[in-house]
């Protein structure tokens, strides 16, 4: 492993070799990507990784089809927010728009006959986006464990006639009207002077013109119950690639999320940011970390 790296490159790589999926494994790859030295030493590195990326990909692409496109686990990234709507609500549309990847979109109904995984990103932090196949044939046991549901619809009706299908999920509720390229200004007006009386957590976007989708990418990481938490080892720059904890999390927290153990191993803790008095405070380990926290561990 090339020398230099940042402790979440550590943490993704130890996740990457203690993966039991194929999934688990893009997963991993993908955080060690997105975490990896960006200096011209590390080139090779990344390139390797690319390569092995790719190649998994492609593996678990013909194990998908010799299998006939069999149901896959799908492991739960740190935040995750699943898409689901009736057929032809423009679910994929959106899931392409947010997060890049190409996926069948028709208007036959229930062209979406599997969960898509994808990640999207916000302020430098991804998050897991899964569209589901379209009501009724949606996976309750992701809509369950999911952090934050994105209904989909492109009339009201179809809020109503959803909460029979997502009533046991605890996760948070955005709704989503999408095409709102066929709306007029009259029309966007009225439509939400309706989704504020019925107190709906809503927002109204297009796919095809990328109408509100900035804010929507706020809306849904806004909705999860985390904070980003930025390391630094001594020295040098601050990671631009943040951690996800859960909000109160402490300096023990971070430092065994990146290592089982290695908080027993920390002499001294400097944080700055928002928990911070003043930058590079000193710090024990039940300090409790607020959003955007940068902190530096000292081991000898």
């Amino acid at each position: 492993m090339t020398t230099n790296v940042h402790p979440e490159y550590v943490a993704a790589e130890k996740k990457f070799y203690l993966a039991k999926t194929p999934e688990e494994k893009l997963v991993a790859m993908e955080e060690m990507l997105s975490t990896m030295p960006k200096h011209k030493s590390a080139e090779a590195m990344r390139a390797n990784l690319r390569t092995r990326y790719k190649k998994l990909q492609e593996s678990m692409e013909k194990q998908k089809k010799s299998s006939g496109g069999s149901k896959a686990g799908i492991k739960k990234y740190d935040i995750q927010a699943t898409i689901v709507g009736f057929p032809n609500s423009g679910k994929s549309s959106l899931f392409q728009l947010l997060t890049g990847k190409k996926v069948l979109i028709s208007n036959t109904p229930f062209s979406t006959t599997r969960p898509d995984i994808g990640m999207s990103t916000y302020d430098n932090t991804q998050f897991q986006l899964i569209d589901l196949p379209p009501f009724p044939n949606i996976d309750k046991s992701i809509v369950n464990t999911t952090d934050t549901i994105l209904l989909v619809v492109d009339n009201l009706e179809q809020v109503d006639k959803a909460k029979q299908f997502i009533s046991n999920s605890k996760a948070k509720l955005i709704t989503i009207f999408t095409k709102a390229d066929l709306l007029n200004n009259e029309e966007k007006r009225k439509l939400e002077e309706r989704l504020k009386s019925k107190k709906y957590n809503f927002i109204i976007v297009s796919s095809k013109t990328g109408e509100n989708i900035s804010l929507l990418k706020k809306k849904i990481f806004d909705s999860f119950p985390v904070i980003r938490i930025y390391t630094k080892e001594p020295n040098k720059q601050v990671s631009t690639i943040p951690m996800i904890l859960k909000k109160d999390s402490t300096i023990k927290d971070v430092a065994e999320k990146i290592l089982k153990g290695f908080s027993q191993k920390i002499k001294r803790a400097k944080i700055w940011g928002p928990s911070s008095k003043f930058s590079g405070q000193i710090v024990g380990i039940d300090h409790i970390l607020k959003d955007k926290d940068a902190v530096e561990f000292q081991t000898n």
